[in-house]
């Protein structure tokens, strides 16, 4: 951390990475980390306690790792710089939605707080990203994965939760994006595949992708 408390770009990808793996069931590893981040474990837990010593991190060895409430206060902020950036790429710039994210993630180390206001009153203070996801990561509404929604259940996708370009192509193509209603027309024993109803088509989501897709069930609806 600088001496006027900026981060570098590599903490801002740290923190944002620890946040959202801790929005995931399987919560925050090392090993998910380097995953995510495309680097070696061993780098990970250098850089862990190296944002321990900042402050910003809770870790020790071999225990869970999640951010402090510092962490948590910088790691929102940069948030919600990539999402708005993602606003302006896709509905200012149409760029494909697939690319917005990837874009973002370069953009976001490079744009002020004054900037990022200036983009927030062009865009006219948006809501949400072009995900779904809310601009400001606190207002996180009420929504269930699509794998815990029963069968014969109907319901609306509300964000995605995976951004990459492959799995945004994906949906795309299916008609699965936010805003799109479906209904689950059969359920896989033991965590299988869900196959959805979407329009005249039927899909088949396996059960990691369908459980990164955010949905609202129709009011009344009530889990089997």
């Amino acid at each position: 951390m600088t001496a006027s408390g900026a981060l570098s770009p590599t903490v801002e990808e740290y923190l944002e990475a620890i946040w959202r793996l801790g929005q995931q069931p399987k919560g925050v590893t090392t090993t998910g980390l380097a995953q995510r981040l495309g680097v070696r474990p061993a780098s990970v837990t250098g850089m862990l306690r190296r944002l321990a010593e900042m402050k910003l991190v809770r870790y020790r060895r071999y225990r869970d790792i999640s951010l402090t409430a510092e962490g948590e206060r910088r790691a929102c902020e940069i948030v919600r710089r990539h999402r708005l950036i993602e606003r302006l790429l896709t509905d200012v710039l149409e760029v494909p939605l697939s690319e917005a994210h990837a874009e973002a993630c370069r953009l976001e180390h490079a744009v002020s707080p004054e900037l990022e206001d200036y983009i927030a009153t062009k865009l006219g203070e948006p809501q949400a990203c072009p995900h779904g996801n809310p601009i400001d990561s606190e207002q996180e509404g009420a929504t269930l994965r699509l794998s815990d929604v029963g069968d014969g259940e109907t319901a609306t996708i509300v964000s995605l939760e995976d951004e990459s370009a492959e799995v945004v192509r994906y949906l795309e193509e299916r008609g699965l994006l936010p805003g799109r209603q479906l209904r689950v027309k059969l359920r896989e024993p033991l965590g299988g595949a869900i196959v959805v109803q979407v329009g005249r088509e039927a899909q088949t989501l396996g059960p990691r992708l369908a459980a990164s897709i955010r949905v609202q069930k129709a009011e009344g609806a009530t889990s089997r």
